[in-house]
């Protein structure tokens, strides 16, 4: 199986079903596949061959699914990349991945010009202009492409499970960012883990508001929904107004949103304006969630939500049931049904194996495996090296389990604060917080100091404007589940916390913005 086969299996099985929503465009499996056929025929005049890079630096939209699912029939590598990154960054991801084709969106023009003046390995620029009379110079336009090429040979080359299908760049949370390769297998393994978990079927209706270029839209959410022959409704651009919008006129049965995003539909002043029973599942991840909320959530919003943990190395790893979601709230579950998961001990100066597990309720490095999880990363032996060890995934997080066997996030290995000779953990620190009244969202990371060498710091979007730090203080006090030396010593109000496009808070830039004693 591959990931061109679940195209046309689906397109066998609904013809007539709507495969993608897009603005005022629907297009059926068959009216879909069709268009996707004409631009891979196109790539393919372009002299793209199997195994050949294809990148689009395009926002959520109908042309970034076309161009992926295009690249799959021929059996060409998608680089789906981040349509917010400068002009150095995408630089970078093209001579990386050497692709040979850039598609790139109406409003990233600019940019893919000053690229252009760059990078010579790429052979064609495709535009998603409106209108082919402002496609620059040499350029050719993706509408015409899609709906004018001829079909004039079978483009479905002979792929395998360990064929490449895509290269999917990392966030970039822990530096540059790097090629996380993606077979075939790899995302077979991953949508049909999906379909399972979540009892995906032919009726559902998915909203996509995450973006199509990360594992968690595409891989772990667009994919398996095309794999049951079900429909998929793109939204160019998250607010929540419209999303609230769109769930009610077209009857969204599922939805993936980040905490903030679940958090600012439902306390929009207009929300209760909106029908939302359609929504019969709600999957989430990246950040904590007050229990006050989640009830909320639950009785207003949406009865079954999942809260998941997964990376680009390796989609869903981790996944939190309705049934438990809010007694265990901040837990994120337990190994989906292809994963095998163990906590292993997290010592600086020891490298510690699969073999070297910690008990109930310690502290200690996850290491994943399954067929879901990635080979490596392009063109770097050395992280691949590094991060994948007899067969074994080291995400870098650190993990509890309790006596139930559920497994509950402490944060980055690098995250983790070292004050006055004491290891703290953020997450658990956070999670006090999320209880506190008051406290809408919550960031925990340790900033220099030079008596304890770094202090526990909090920074805090309030949720009522009558919070205070010693309210906070008095509530980390009072909590019974925060030793003193791991309270906040210093509070500092934001308006919102800084976070990369899949929702996970950038806990480095806090350090870098308020580590000098001015800031501070």
């Amino acid at each position: 199986m591959n990931i061109a086969f679940l195209l046309v299996q689906s397109t066998e099985r609904y013809p007539d079903h709507t495969a993608l929503v897009f603005e005022n465009r629907r297009w059926t499996y068959a009216q879909w596949l069709a268009r996707i056929s004409r631009f891979a025929q196109a790539l393919s005049d372009l002299g793209v061959r199997p195994q050949d890079r294809v990148a689009f630096y395009v926002s959520t939209s109908e042309a970034s699914a076309t161009t992926y699912f295009a690249c799959q029939l021929l059996g060409a590598v998608a680089v789906p990349m981040n349509f917010r990154l400068a002009a150095g960054e995408v630089a970078h991801i093209l001579q990386d991945s050497g692709a040979r084709v850039l598609v790139y969106g109406r409003q990233l023009t600019d940019t893919a010009l000053a690229v252009a003046d760059r990078v010579r390995t790429v052979h064609s620029w495709i535009s998603c202009a409106d209108d082919p009379a402002q496609v620059p110079p040499g350029h050719l336009h993706f509408e015409t492409l899609a709906e004018q090429t001829a079909e004039r040979a079978d483009l479905r080359p002979d792929i395998r499970p360990e064929h490449l299908s895509a290269l999917v760049y990392t966030s970039g949370t822990t530096g540059r960012p790097k090629g996380v390769m993606h077979s075939h297998g790899n995302d077979v393994a991953i949508a049909m883990n999906c379909v399972m978990e979540y009892g995906l079927g032919h009726r559902d209706k998915a909203l996509h508001i995450a973006p199509l270029y990360h594992v968690g839209g595409m891989q772990a959410y667009f994919i398996p929904h095309l794999m049951v022959g079900g429909t998929n409704v793109v939204l160019g651009r998250y607010e929540a107004l419209k999303t609230l919008e769109v769930i009610q006129s077209e009857a969204i049965t599922t939805l993936f949103a980040v905490p903030t995003q679940i958090q600012e539909m439902l306390f929009h002043p207009r929300f209760a304006e909106f029908d939302v029973r359609s929504l019969r599942m709600i999957t989430t991840g990246g950040a904590a969630i007050s229990k006050a909320t989640m009830a909320r959530v639950v009785a207003e919003f949406c009865p079954n939500i999942y809260n998941g943990y997964g990376m680009t190395e390796a989609s869903l790893t981790l996944l939190l049931q309705p049934e438990d979601a809010l007694a265990q709230l901040g837990s994120c579950g337990k190994p989906t049904l292809i994963t095998t998961a163990r906590i292993i001990r997290h010592e600086p100066d020891r490298e510690a194996g699969p073999e070297d597990t910690v008990g109930p309720g310690e502290i200690g490095q996850l290491i994943v495996r399954g067929p879901q999880m990635t080979s490596g990363y392009w063109n770097n032996p050395a992280e691949t090296a590094k991060k994948f060890k007899g067969g074994w995934l080291h995400t870098g997080d650190l993990f509890s389990r309790n006596e139930a066997g559920f497994y509950s996030f402490h944060g980055r290995v690098d995250d983790m604060i070292v004050s006055g000779g004491e290891n703290i953990y953020p997450r658990e620190v956070e999670e006090v917080l999320y209880r506190c009244p008051g406290v809408q969202e919550a960031a925990v990371v340790g900033l220099p100091d030079p008596k304890w060498g770094n202090v526990v710091t909090a920074f805090v979007v309030k949720g009522a404007p009558d919070l205070t730090a010693e309210r906070i203080d008095d509530h980390c006090r009072g909590s019974g589940d925060l030793a003193h030396y791991k309270r906040p010593k210093r509070v500092v109000f934001v308006d919102a916390l800084p976070t990369n496009p899949s929702g996970k808070v950038l806990k480095r830039d806090l350090v870098a913005r308020y580590s000098t004693s001015e800031a501070a």
